[in-house]
């Protein structure tokens, strides 16, 4: 598939220590600020969500909510287990280590914690759930409600936390993308002609019905399978045509647009496998720079062969 070609310099594009350094510096303060706004409005958000707990029958809670639980704790073993690691690692991973080197590192290590923890939970899959399953049955229905009304509360939080951050990253895009010319067309000179009106438009469209959707979707989060397609089917919905209008506005000339438009497989694709990387602790930070360099390498690659 021709995203592949793609695919590996975008992520040549996200090892630079440039790109690094700019996610982290977006999504850790507007991961702080979410977790502030959280800690003041947590109990409201409770309330909420032990009322969309209340509609859903235990039946179904007892029988589900150990597929929910699973997930949090393998992204919570991720996360944890990369502090420690780092923690105690992080010297000898430095030494005689250019800084970029190290970075790459970064990244490795969390896609490797990533497989490995999904591995194990996997393998050990019908004893770990059939425990929760246990506790889920043995314990009253009042704990086991507040219990999931928390993880529901998290998603929610996180979900506003993806939002605020492509929102921050798409005001903020076309000093990056300039970045991005710079690096791999050093000579060329841009006519820039694309609508940031449109794009704008398209934005708070699709995070309007991102809301709207999540909101609605929640029930379905107690249902195996259905729940990883459905929210990974909401993050790509958000990211799909957005952040191609949001590259196109400044790499693209007026009248390229609908003809780039036609290629609706590939936004697709693209904007599925970007919506992948919202599932890995940290790594979600870098995917609105990771989708907008995925459009801009397979825009730029189009302008060439026009």
């Amino acid at each position: 598939m021709q995203i592949n070609r793609f695919l590996v310099k975008t992520v040549k594009d996200m090892l630079s220590l440039d790109t690094i350094k700019l996610a982290l510096f977006t999504g850790i303060p507007v991961a702080f600020l979410w977790f502030v706004i959280g800690w003041v409005l947590w109990d409201p958000i409770i309330a909420l969500t032990s009322q969309i707990i209340n509609w859903i029958p235990f039946s179904i809670v007892r029988a589900n909510g150990a597929f929910v639980i699973i997930f949090f704790l393998w992204f919570a073993a991720v996360l944890i287990s990369y502090a420690l690691f780092i923690g105690l690692f992080s010297g000898f991973l430095l030494a005689q280590k250019k800084e970029s080197r190290f970075e790459a590192i970064n990244f490795g290590l969390i896609f490797m914690l990533a497989l490995l923890w999904a591995l194990i939970i996997f393998y050990t899959w019908p004893v770990l759930n059939a425990k929760i399953q246990y506790f889920l049955t043995v314990l009253p229905f009042q704990t086991v409600a507040e219990g999931i009304s928390w993880l529901l509360a998290i998603y929610i939080f996180y979900n506003l936390f993806l939002i605020t951050e492509y929102f921050v990253v798409f005001i903020f895009r076309e000093p990056f993308i300039q970045a991005l010319i710079e690096k791999n067309y050093p000579d060329l000179e841009l006519e820039k002609g694309g609508s940031s009106t449109k794009a704008y438009s398209r934005l708070f469209y699709d995070i309007s019905l991102f809301v709207l959707l999540s909101i609605a979707s929640l029930p379905i989060l107690f249902i195996p399978v259905a729940n990883f397609l459905v929210v990974w089917f909401l993050w790509a919905w958000l990211y799909k045509e957005s952040a191609f209008l949001g590259v196109c506005s400044v790499v693209c000339k007026e009248g390229e647009l609908e003809k780039l438009r036609e290629h609706r497989i590939y936004f697709l694709s693209a904007s599925l496998l970007a919506a992948l990387l919202n599932f890995i602790p940290i790594i979600s930070f870098f995917t609105p720079f990771f989708v907008m360099t995925l459009y801009f390498h397979w825009i730029m690659a189009q302008k060439e062969a026009a």
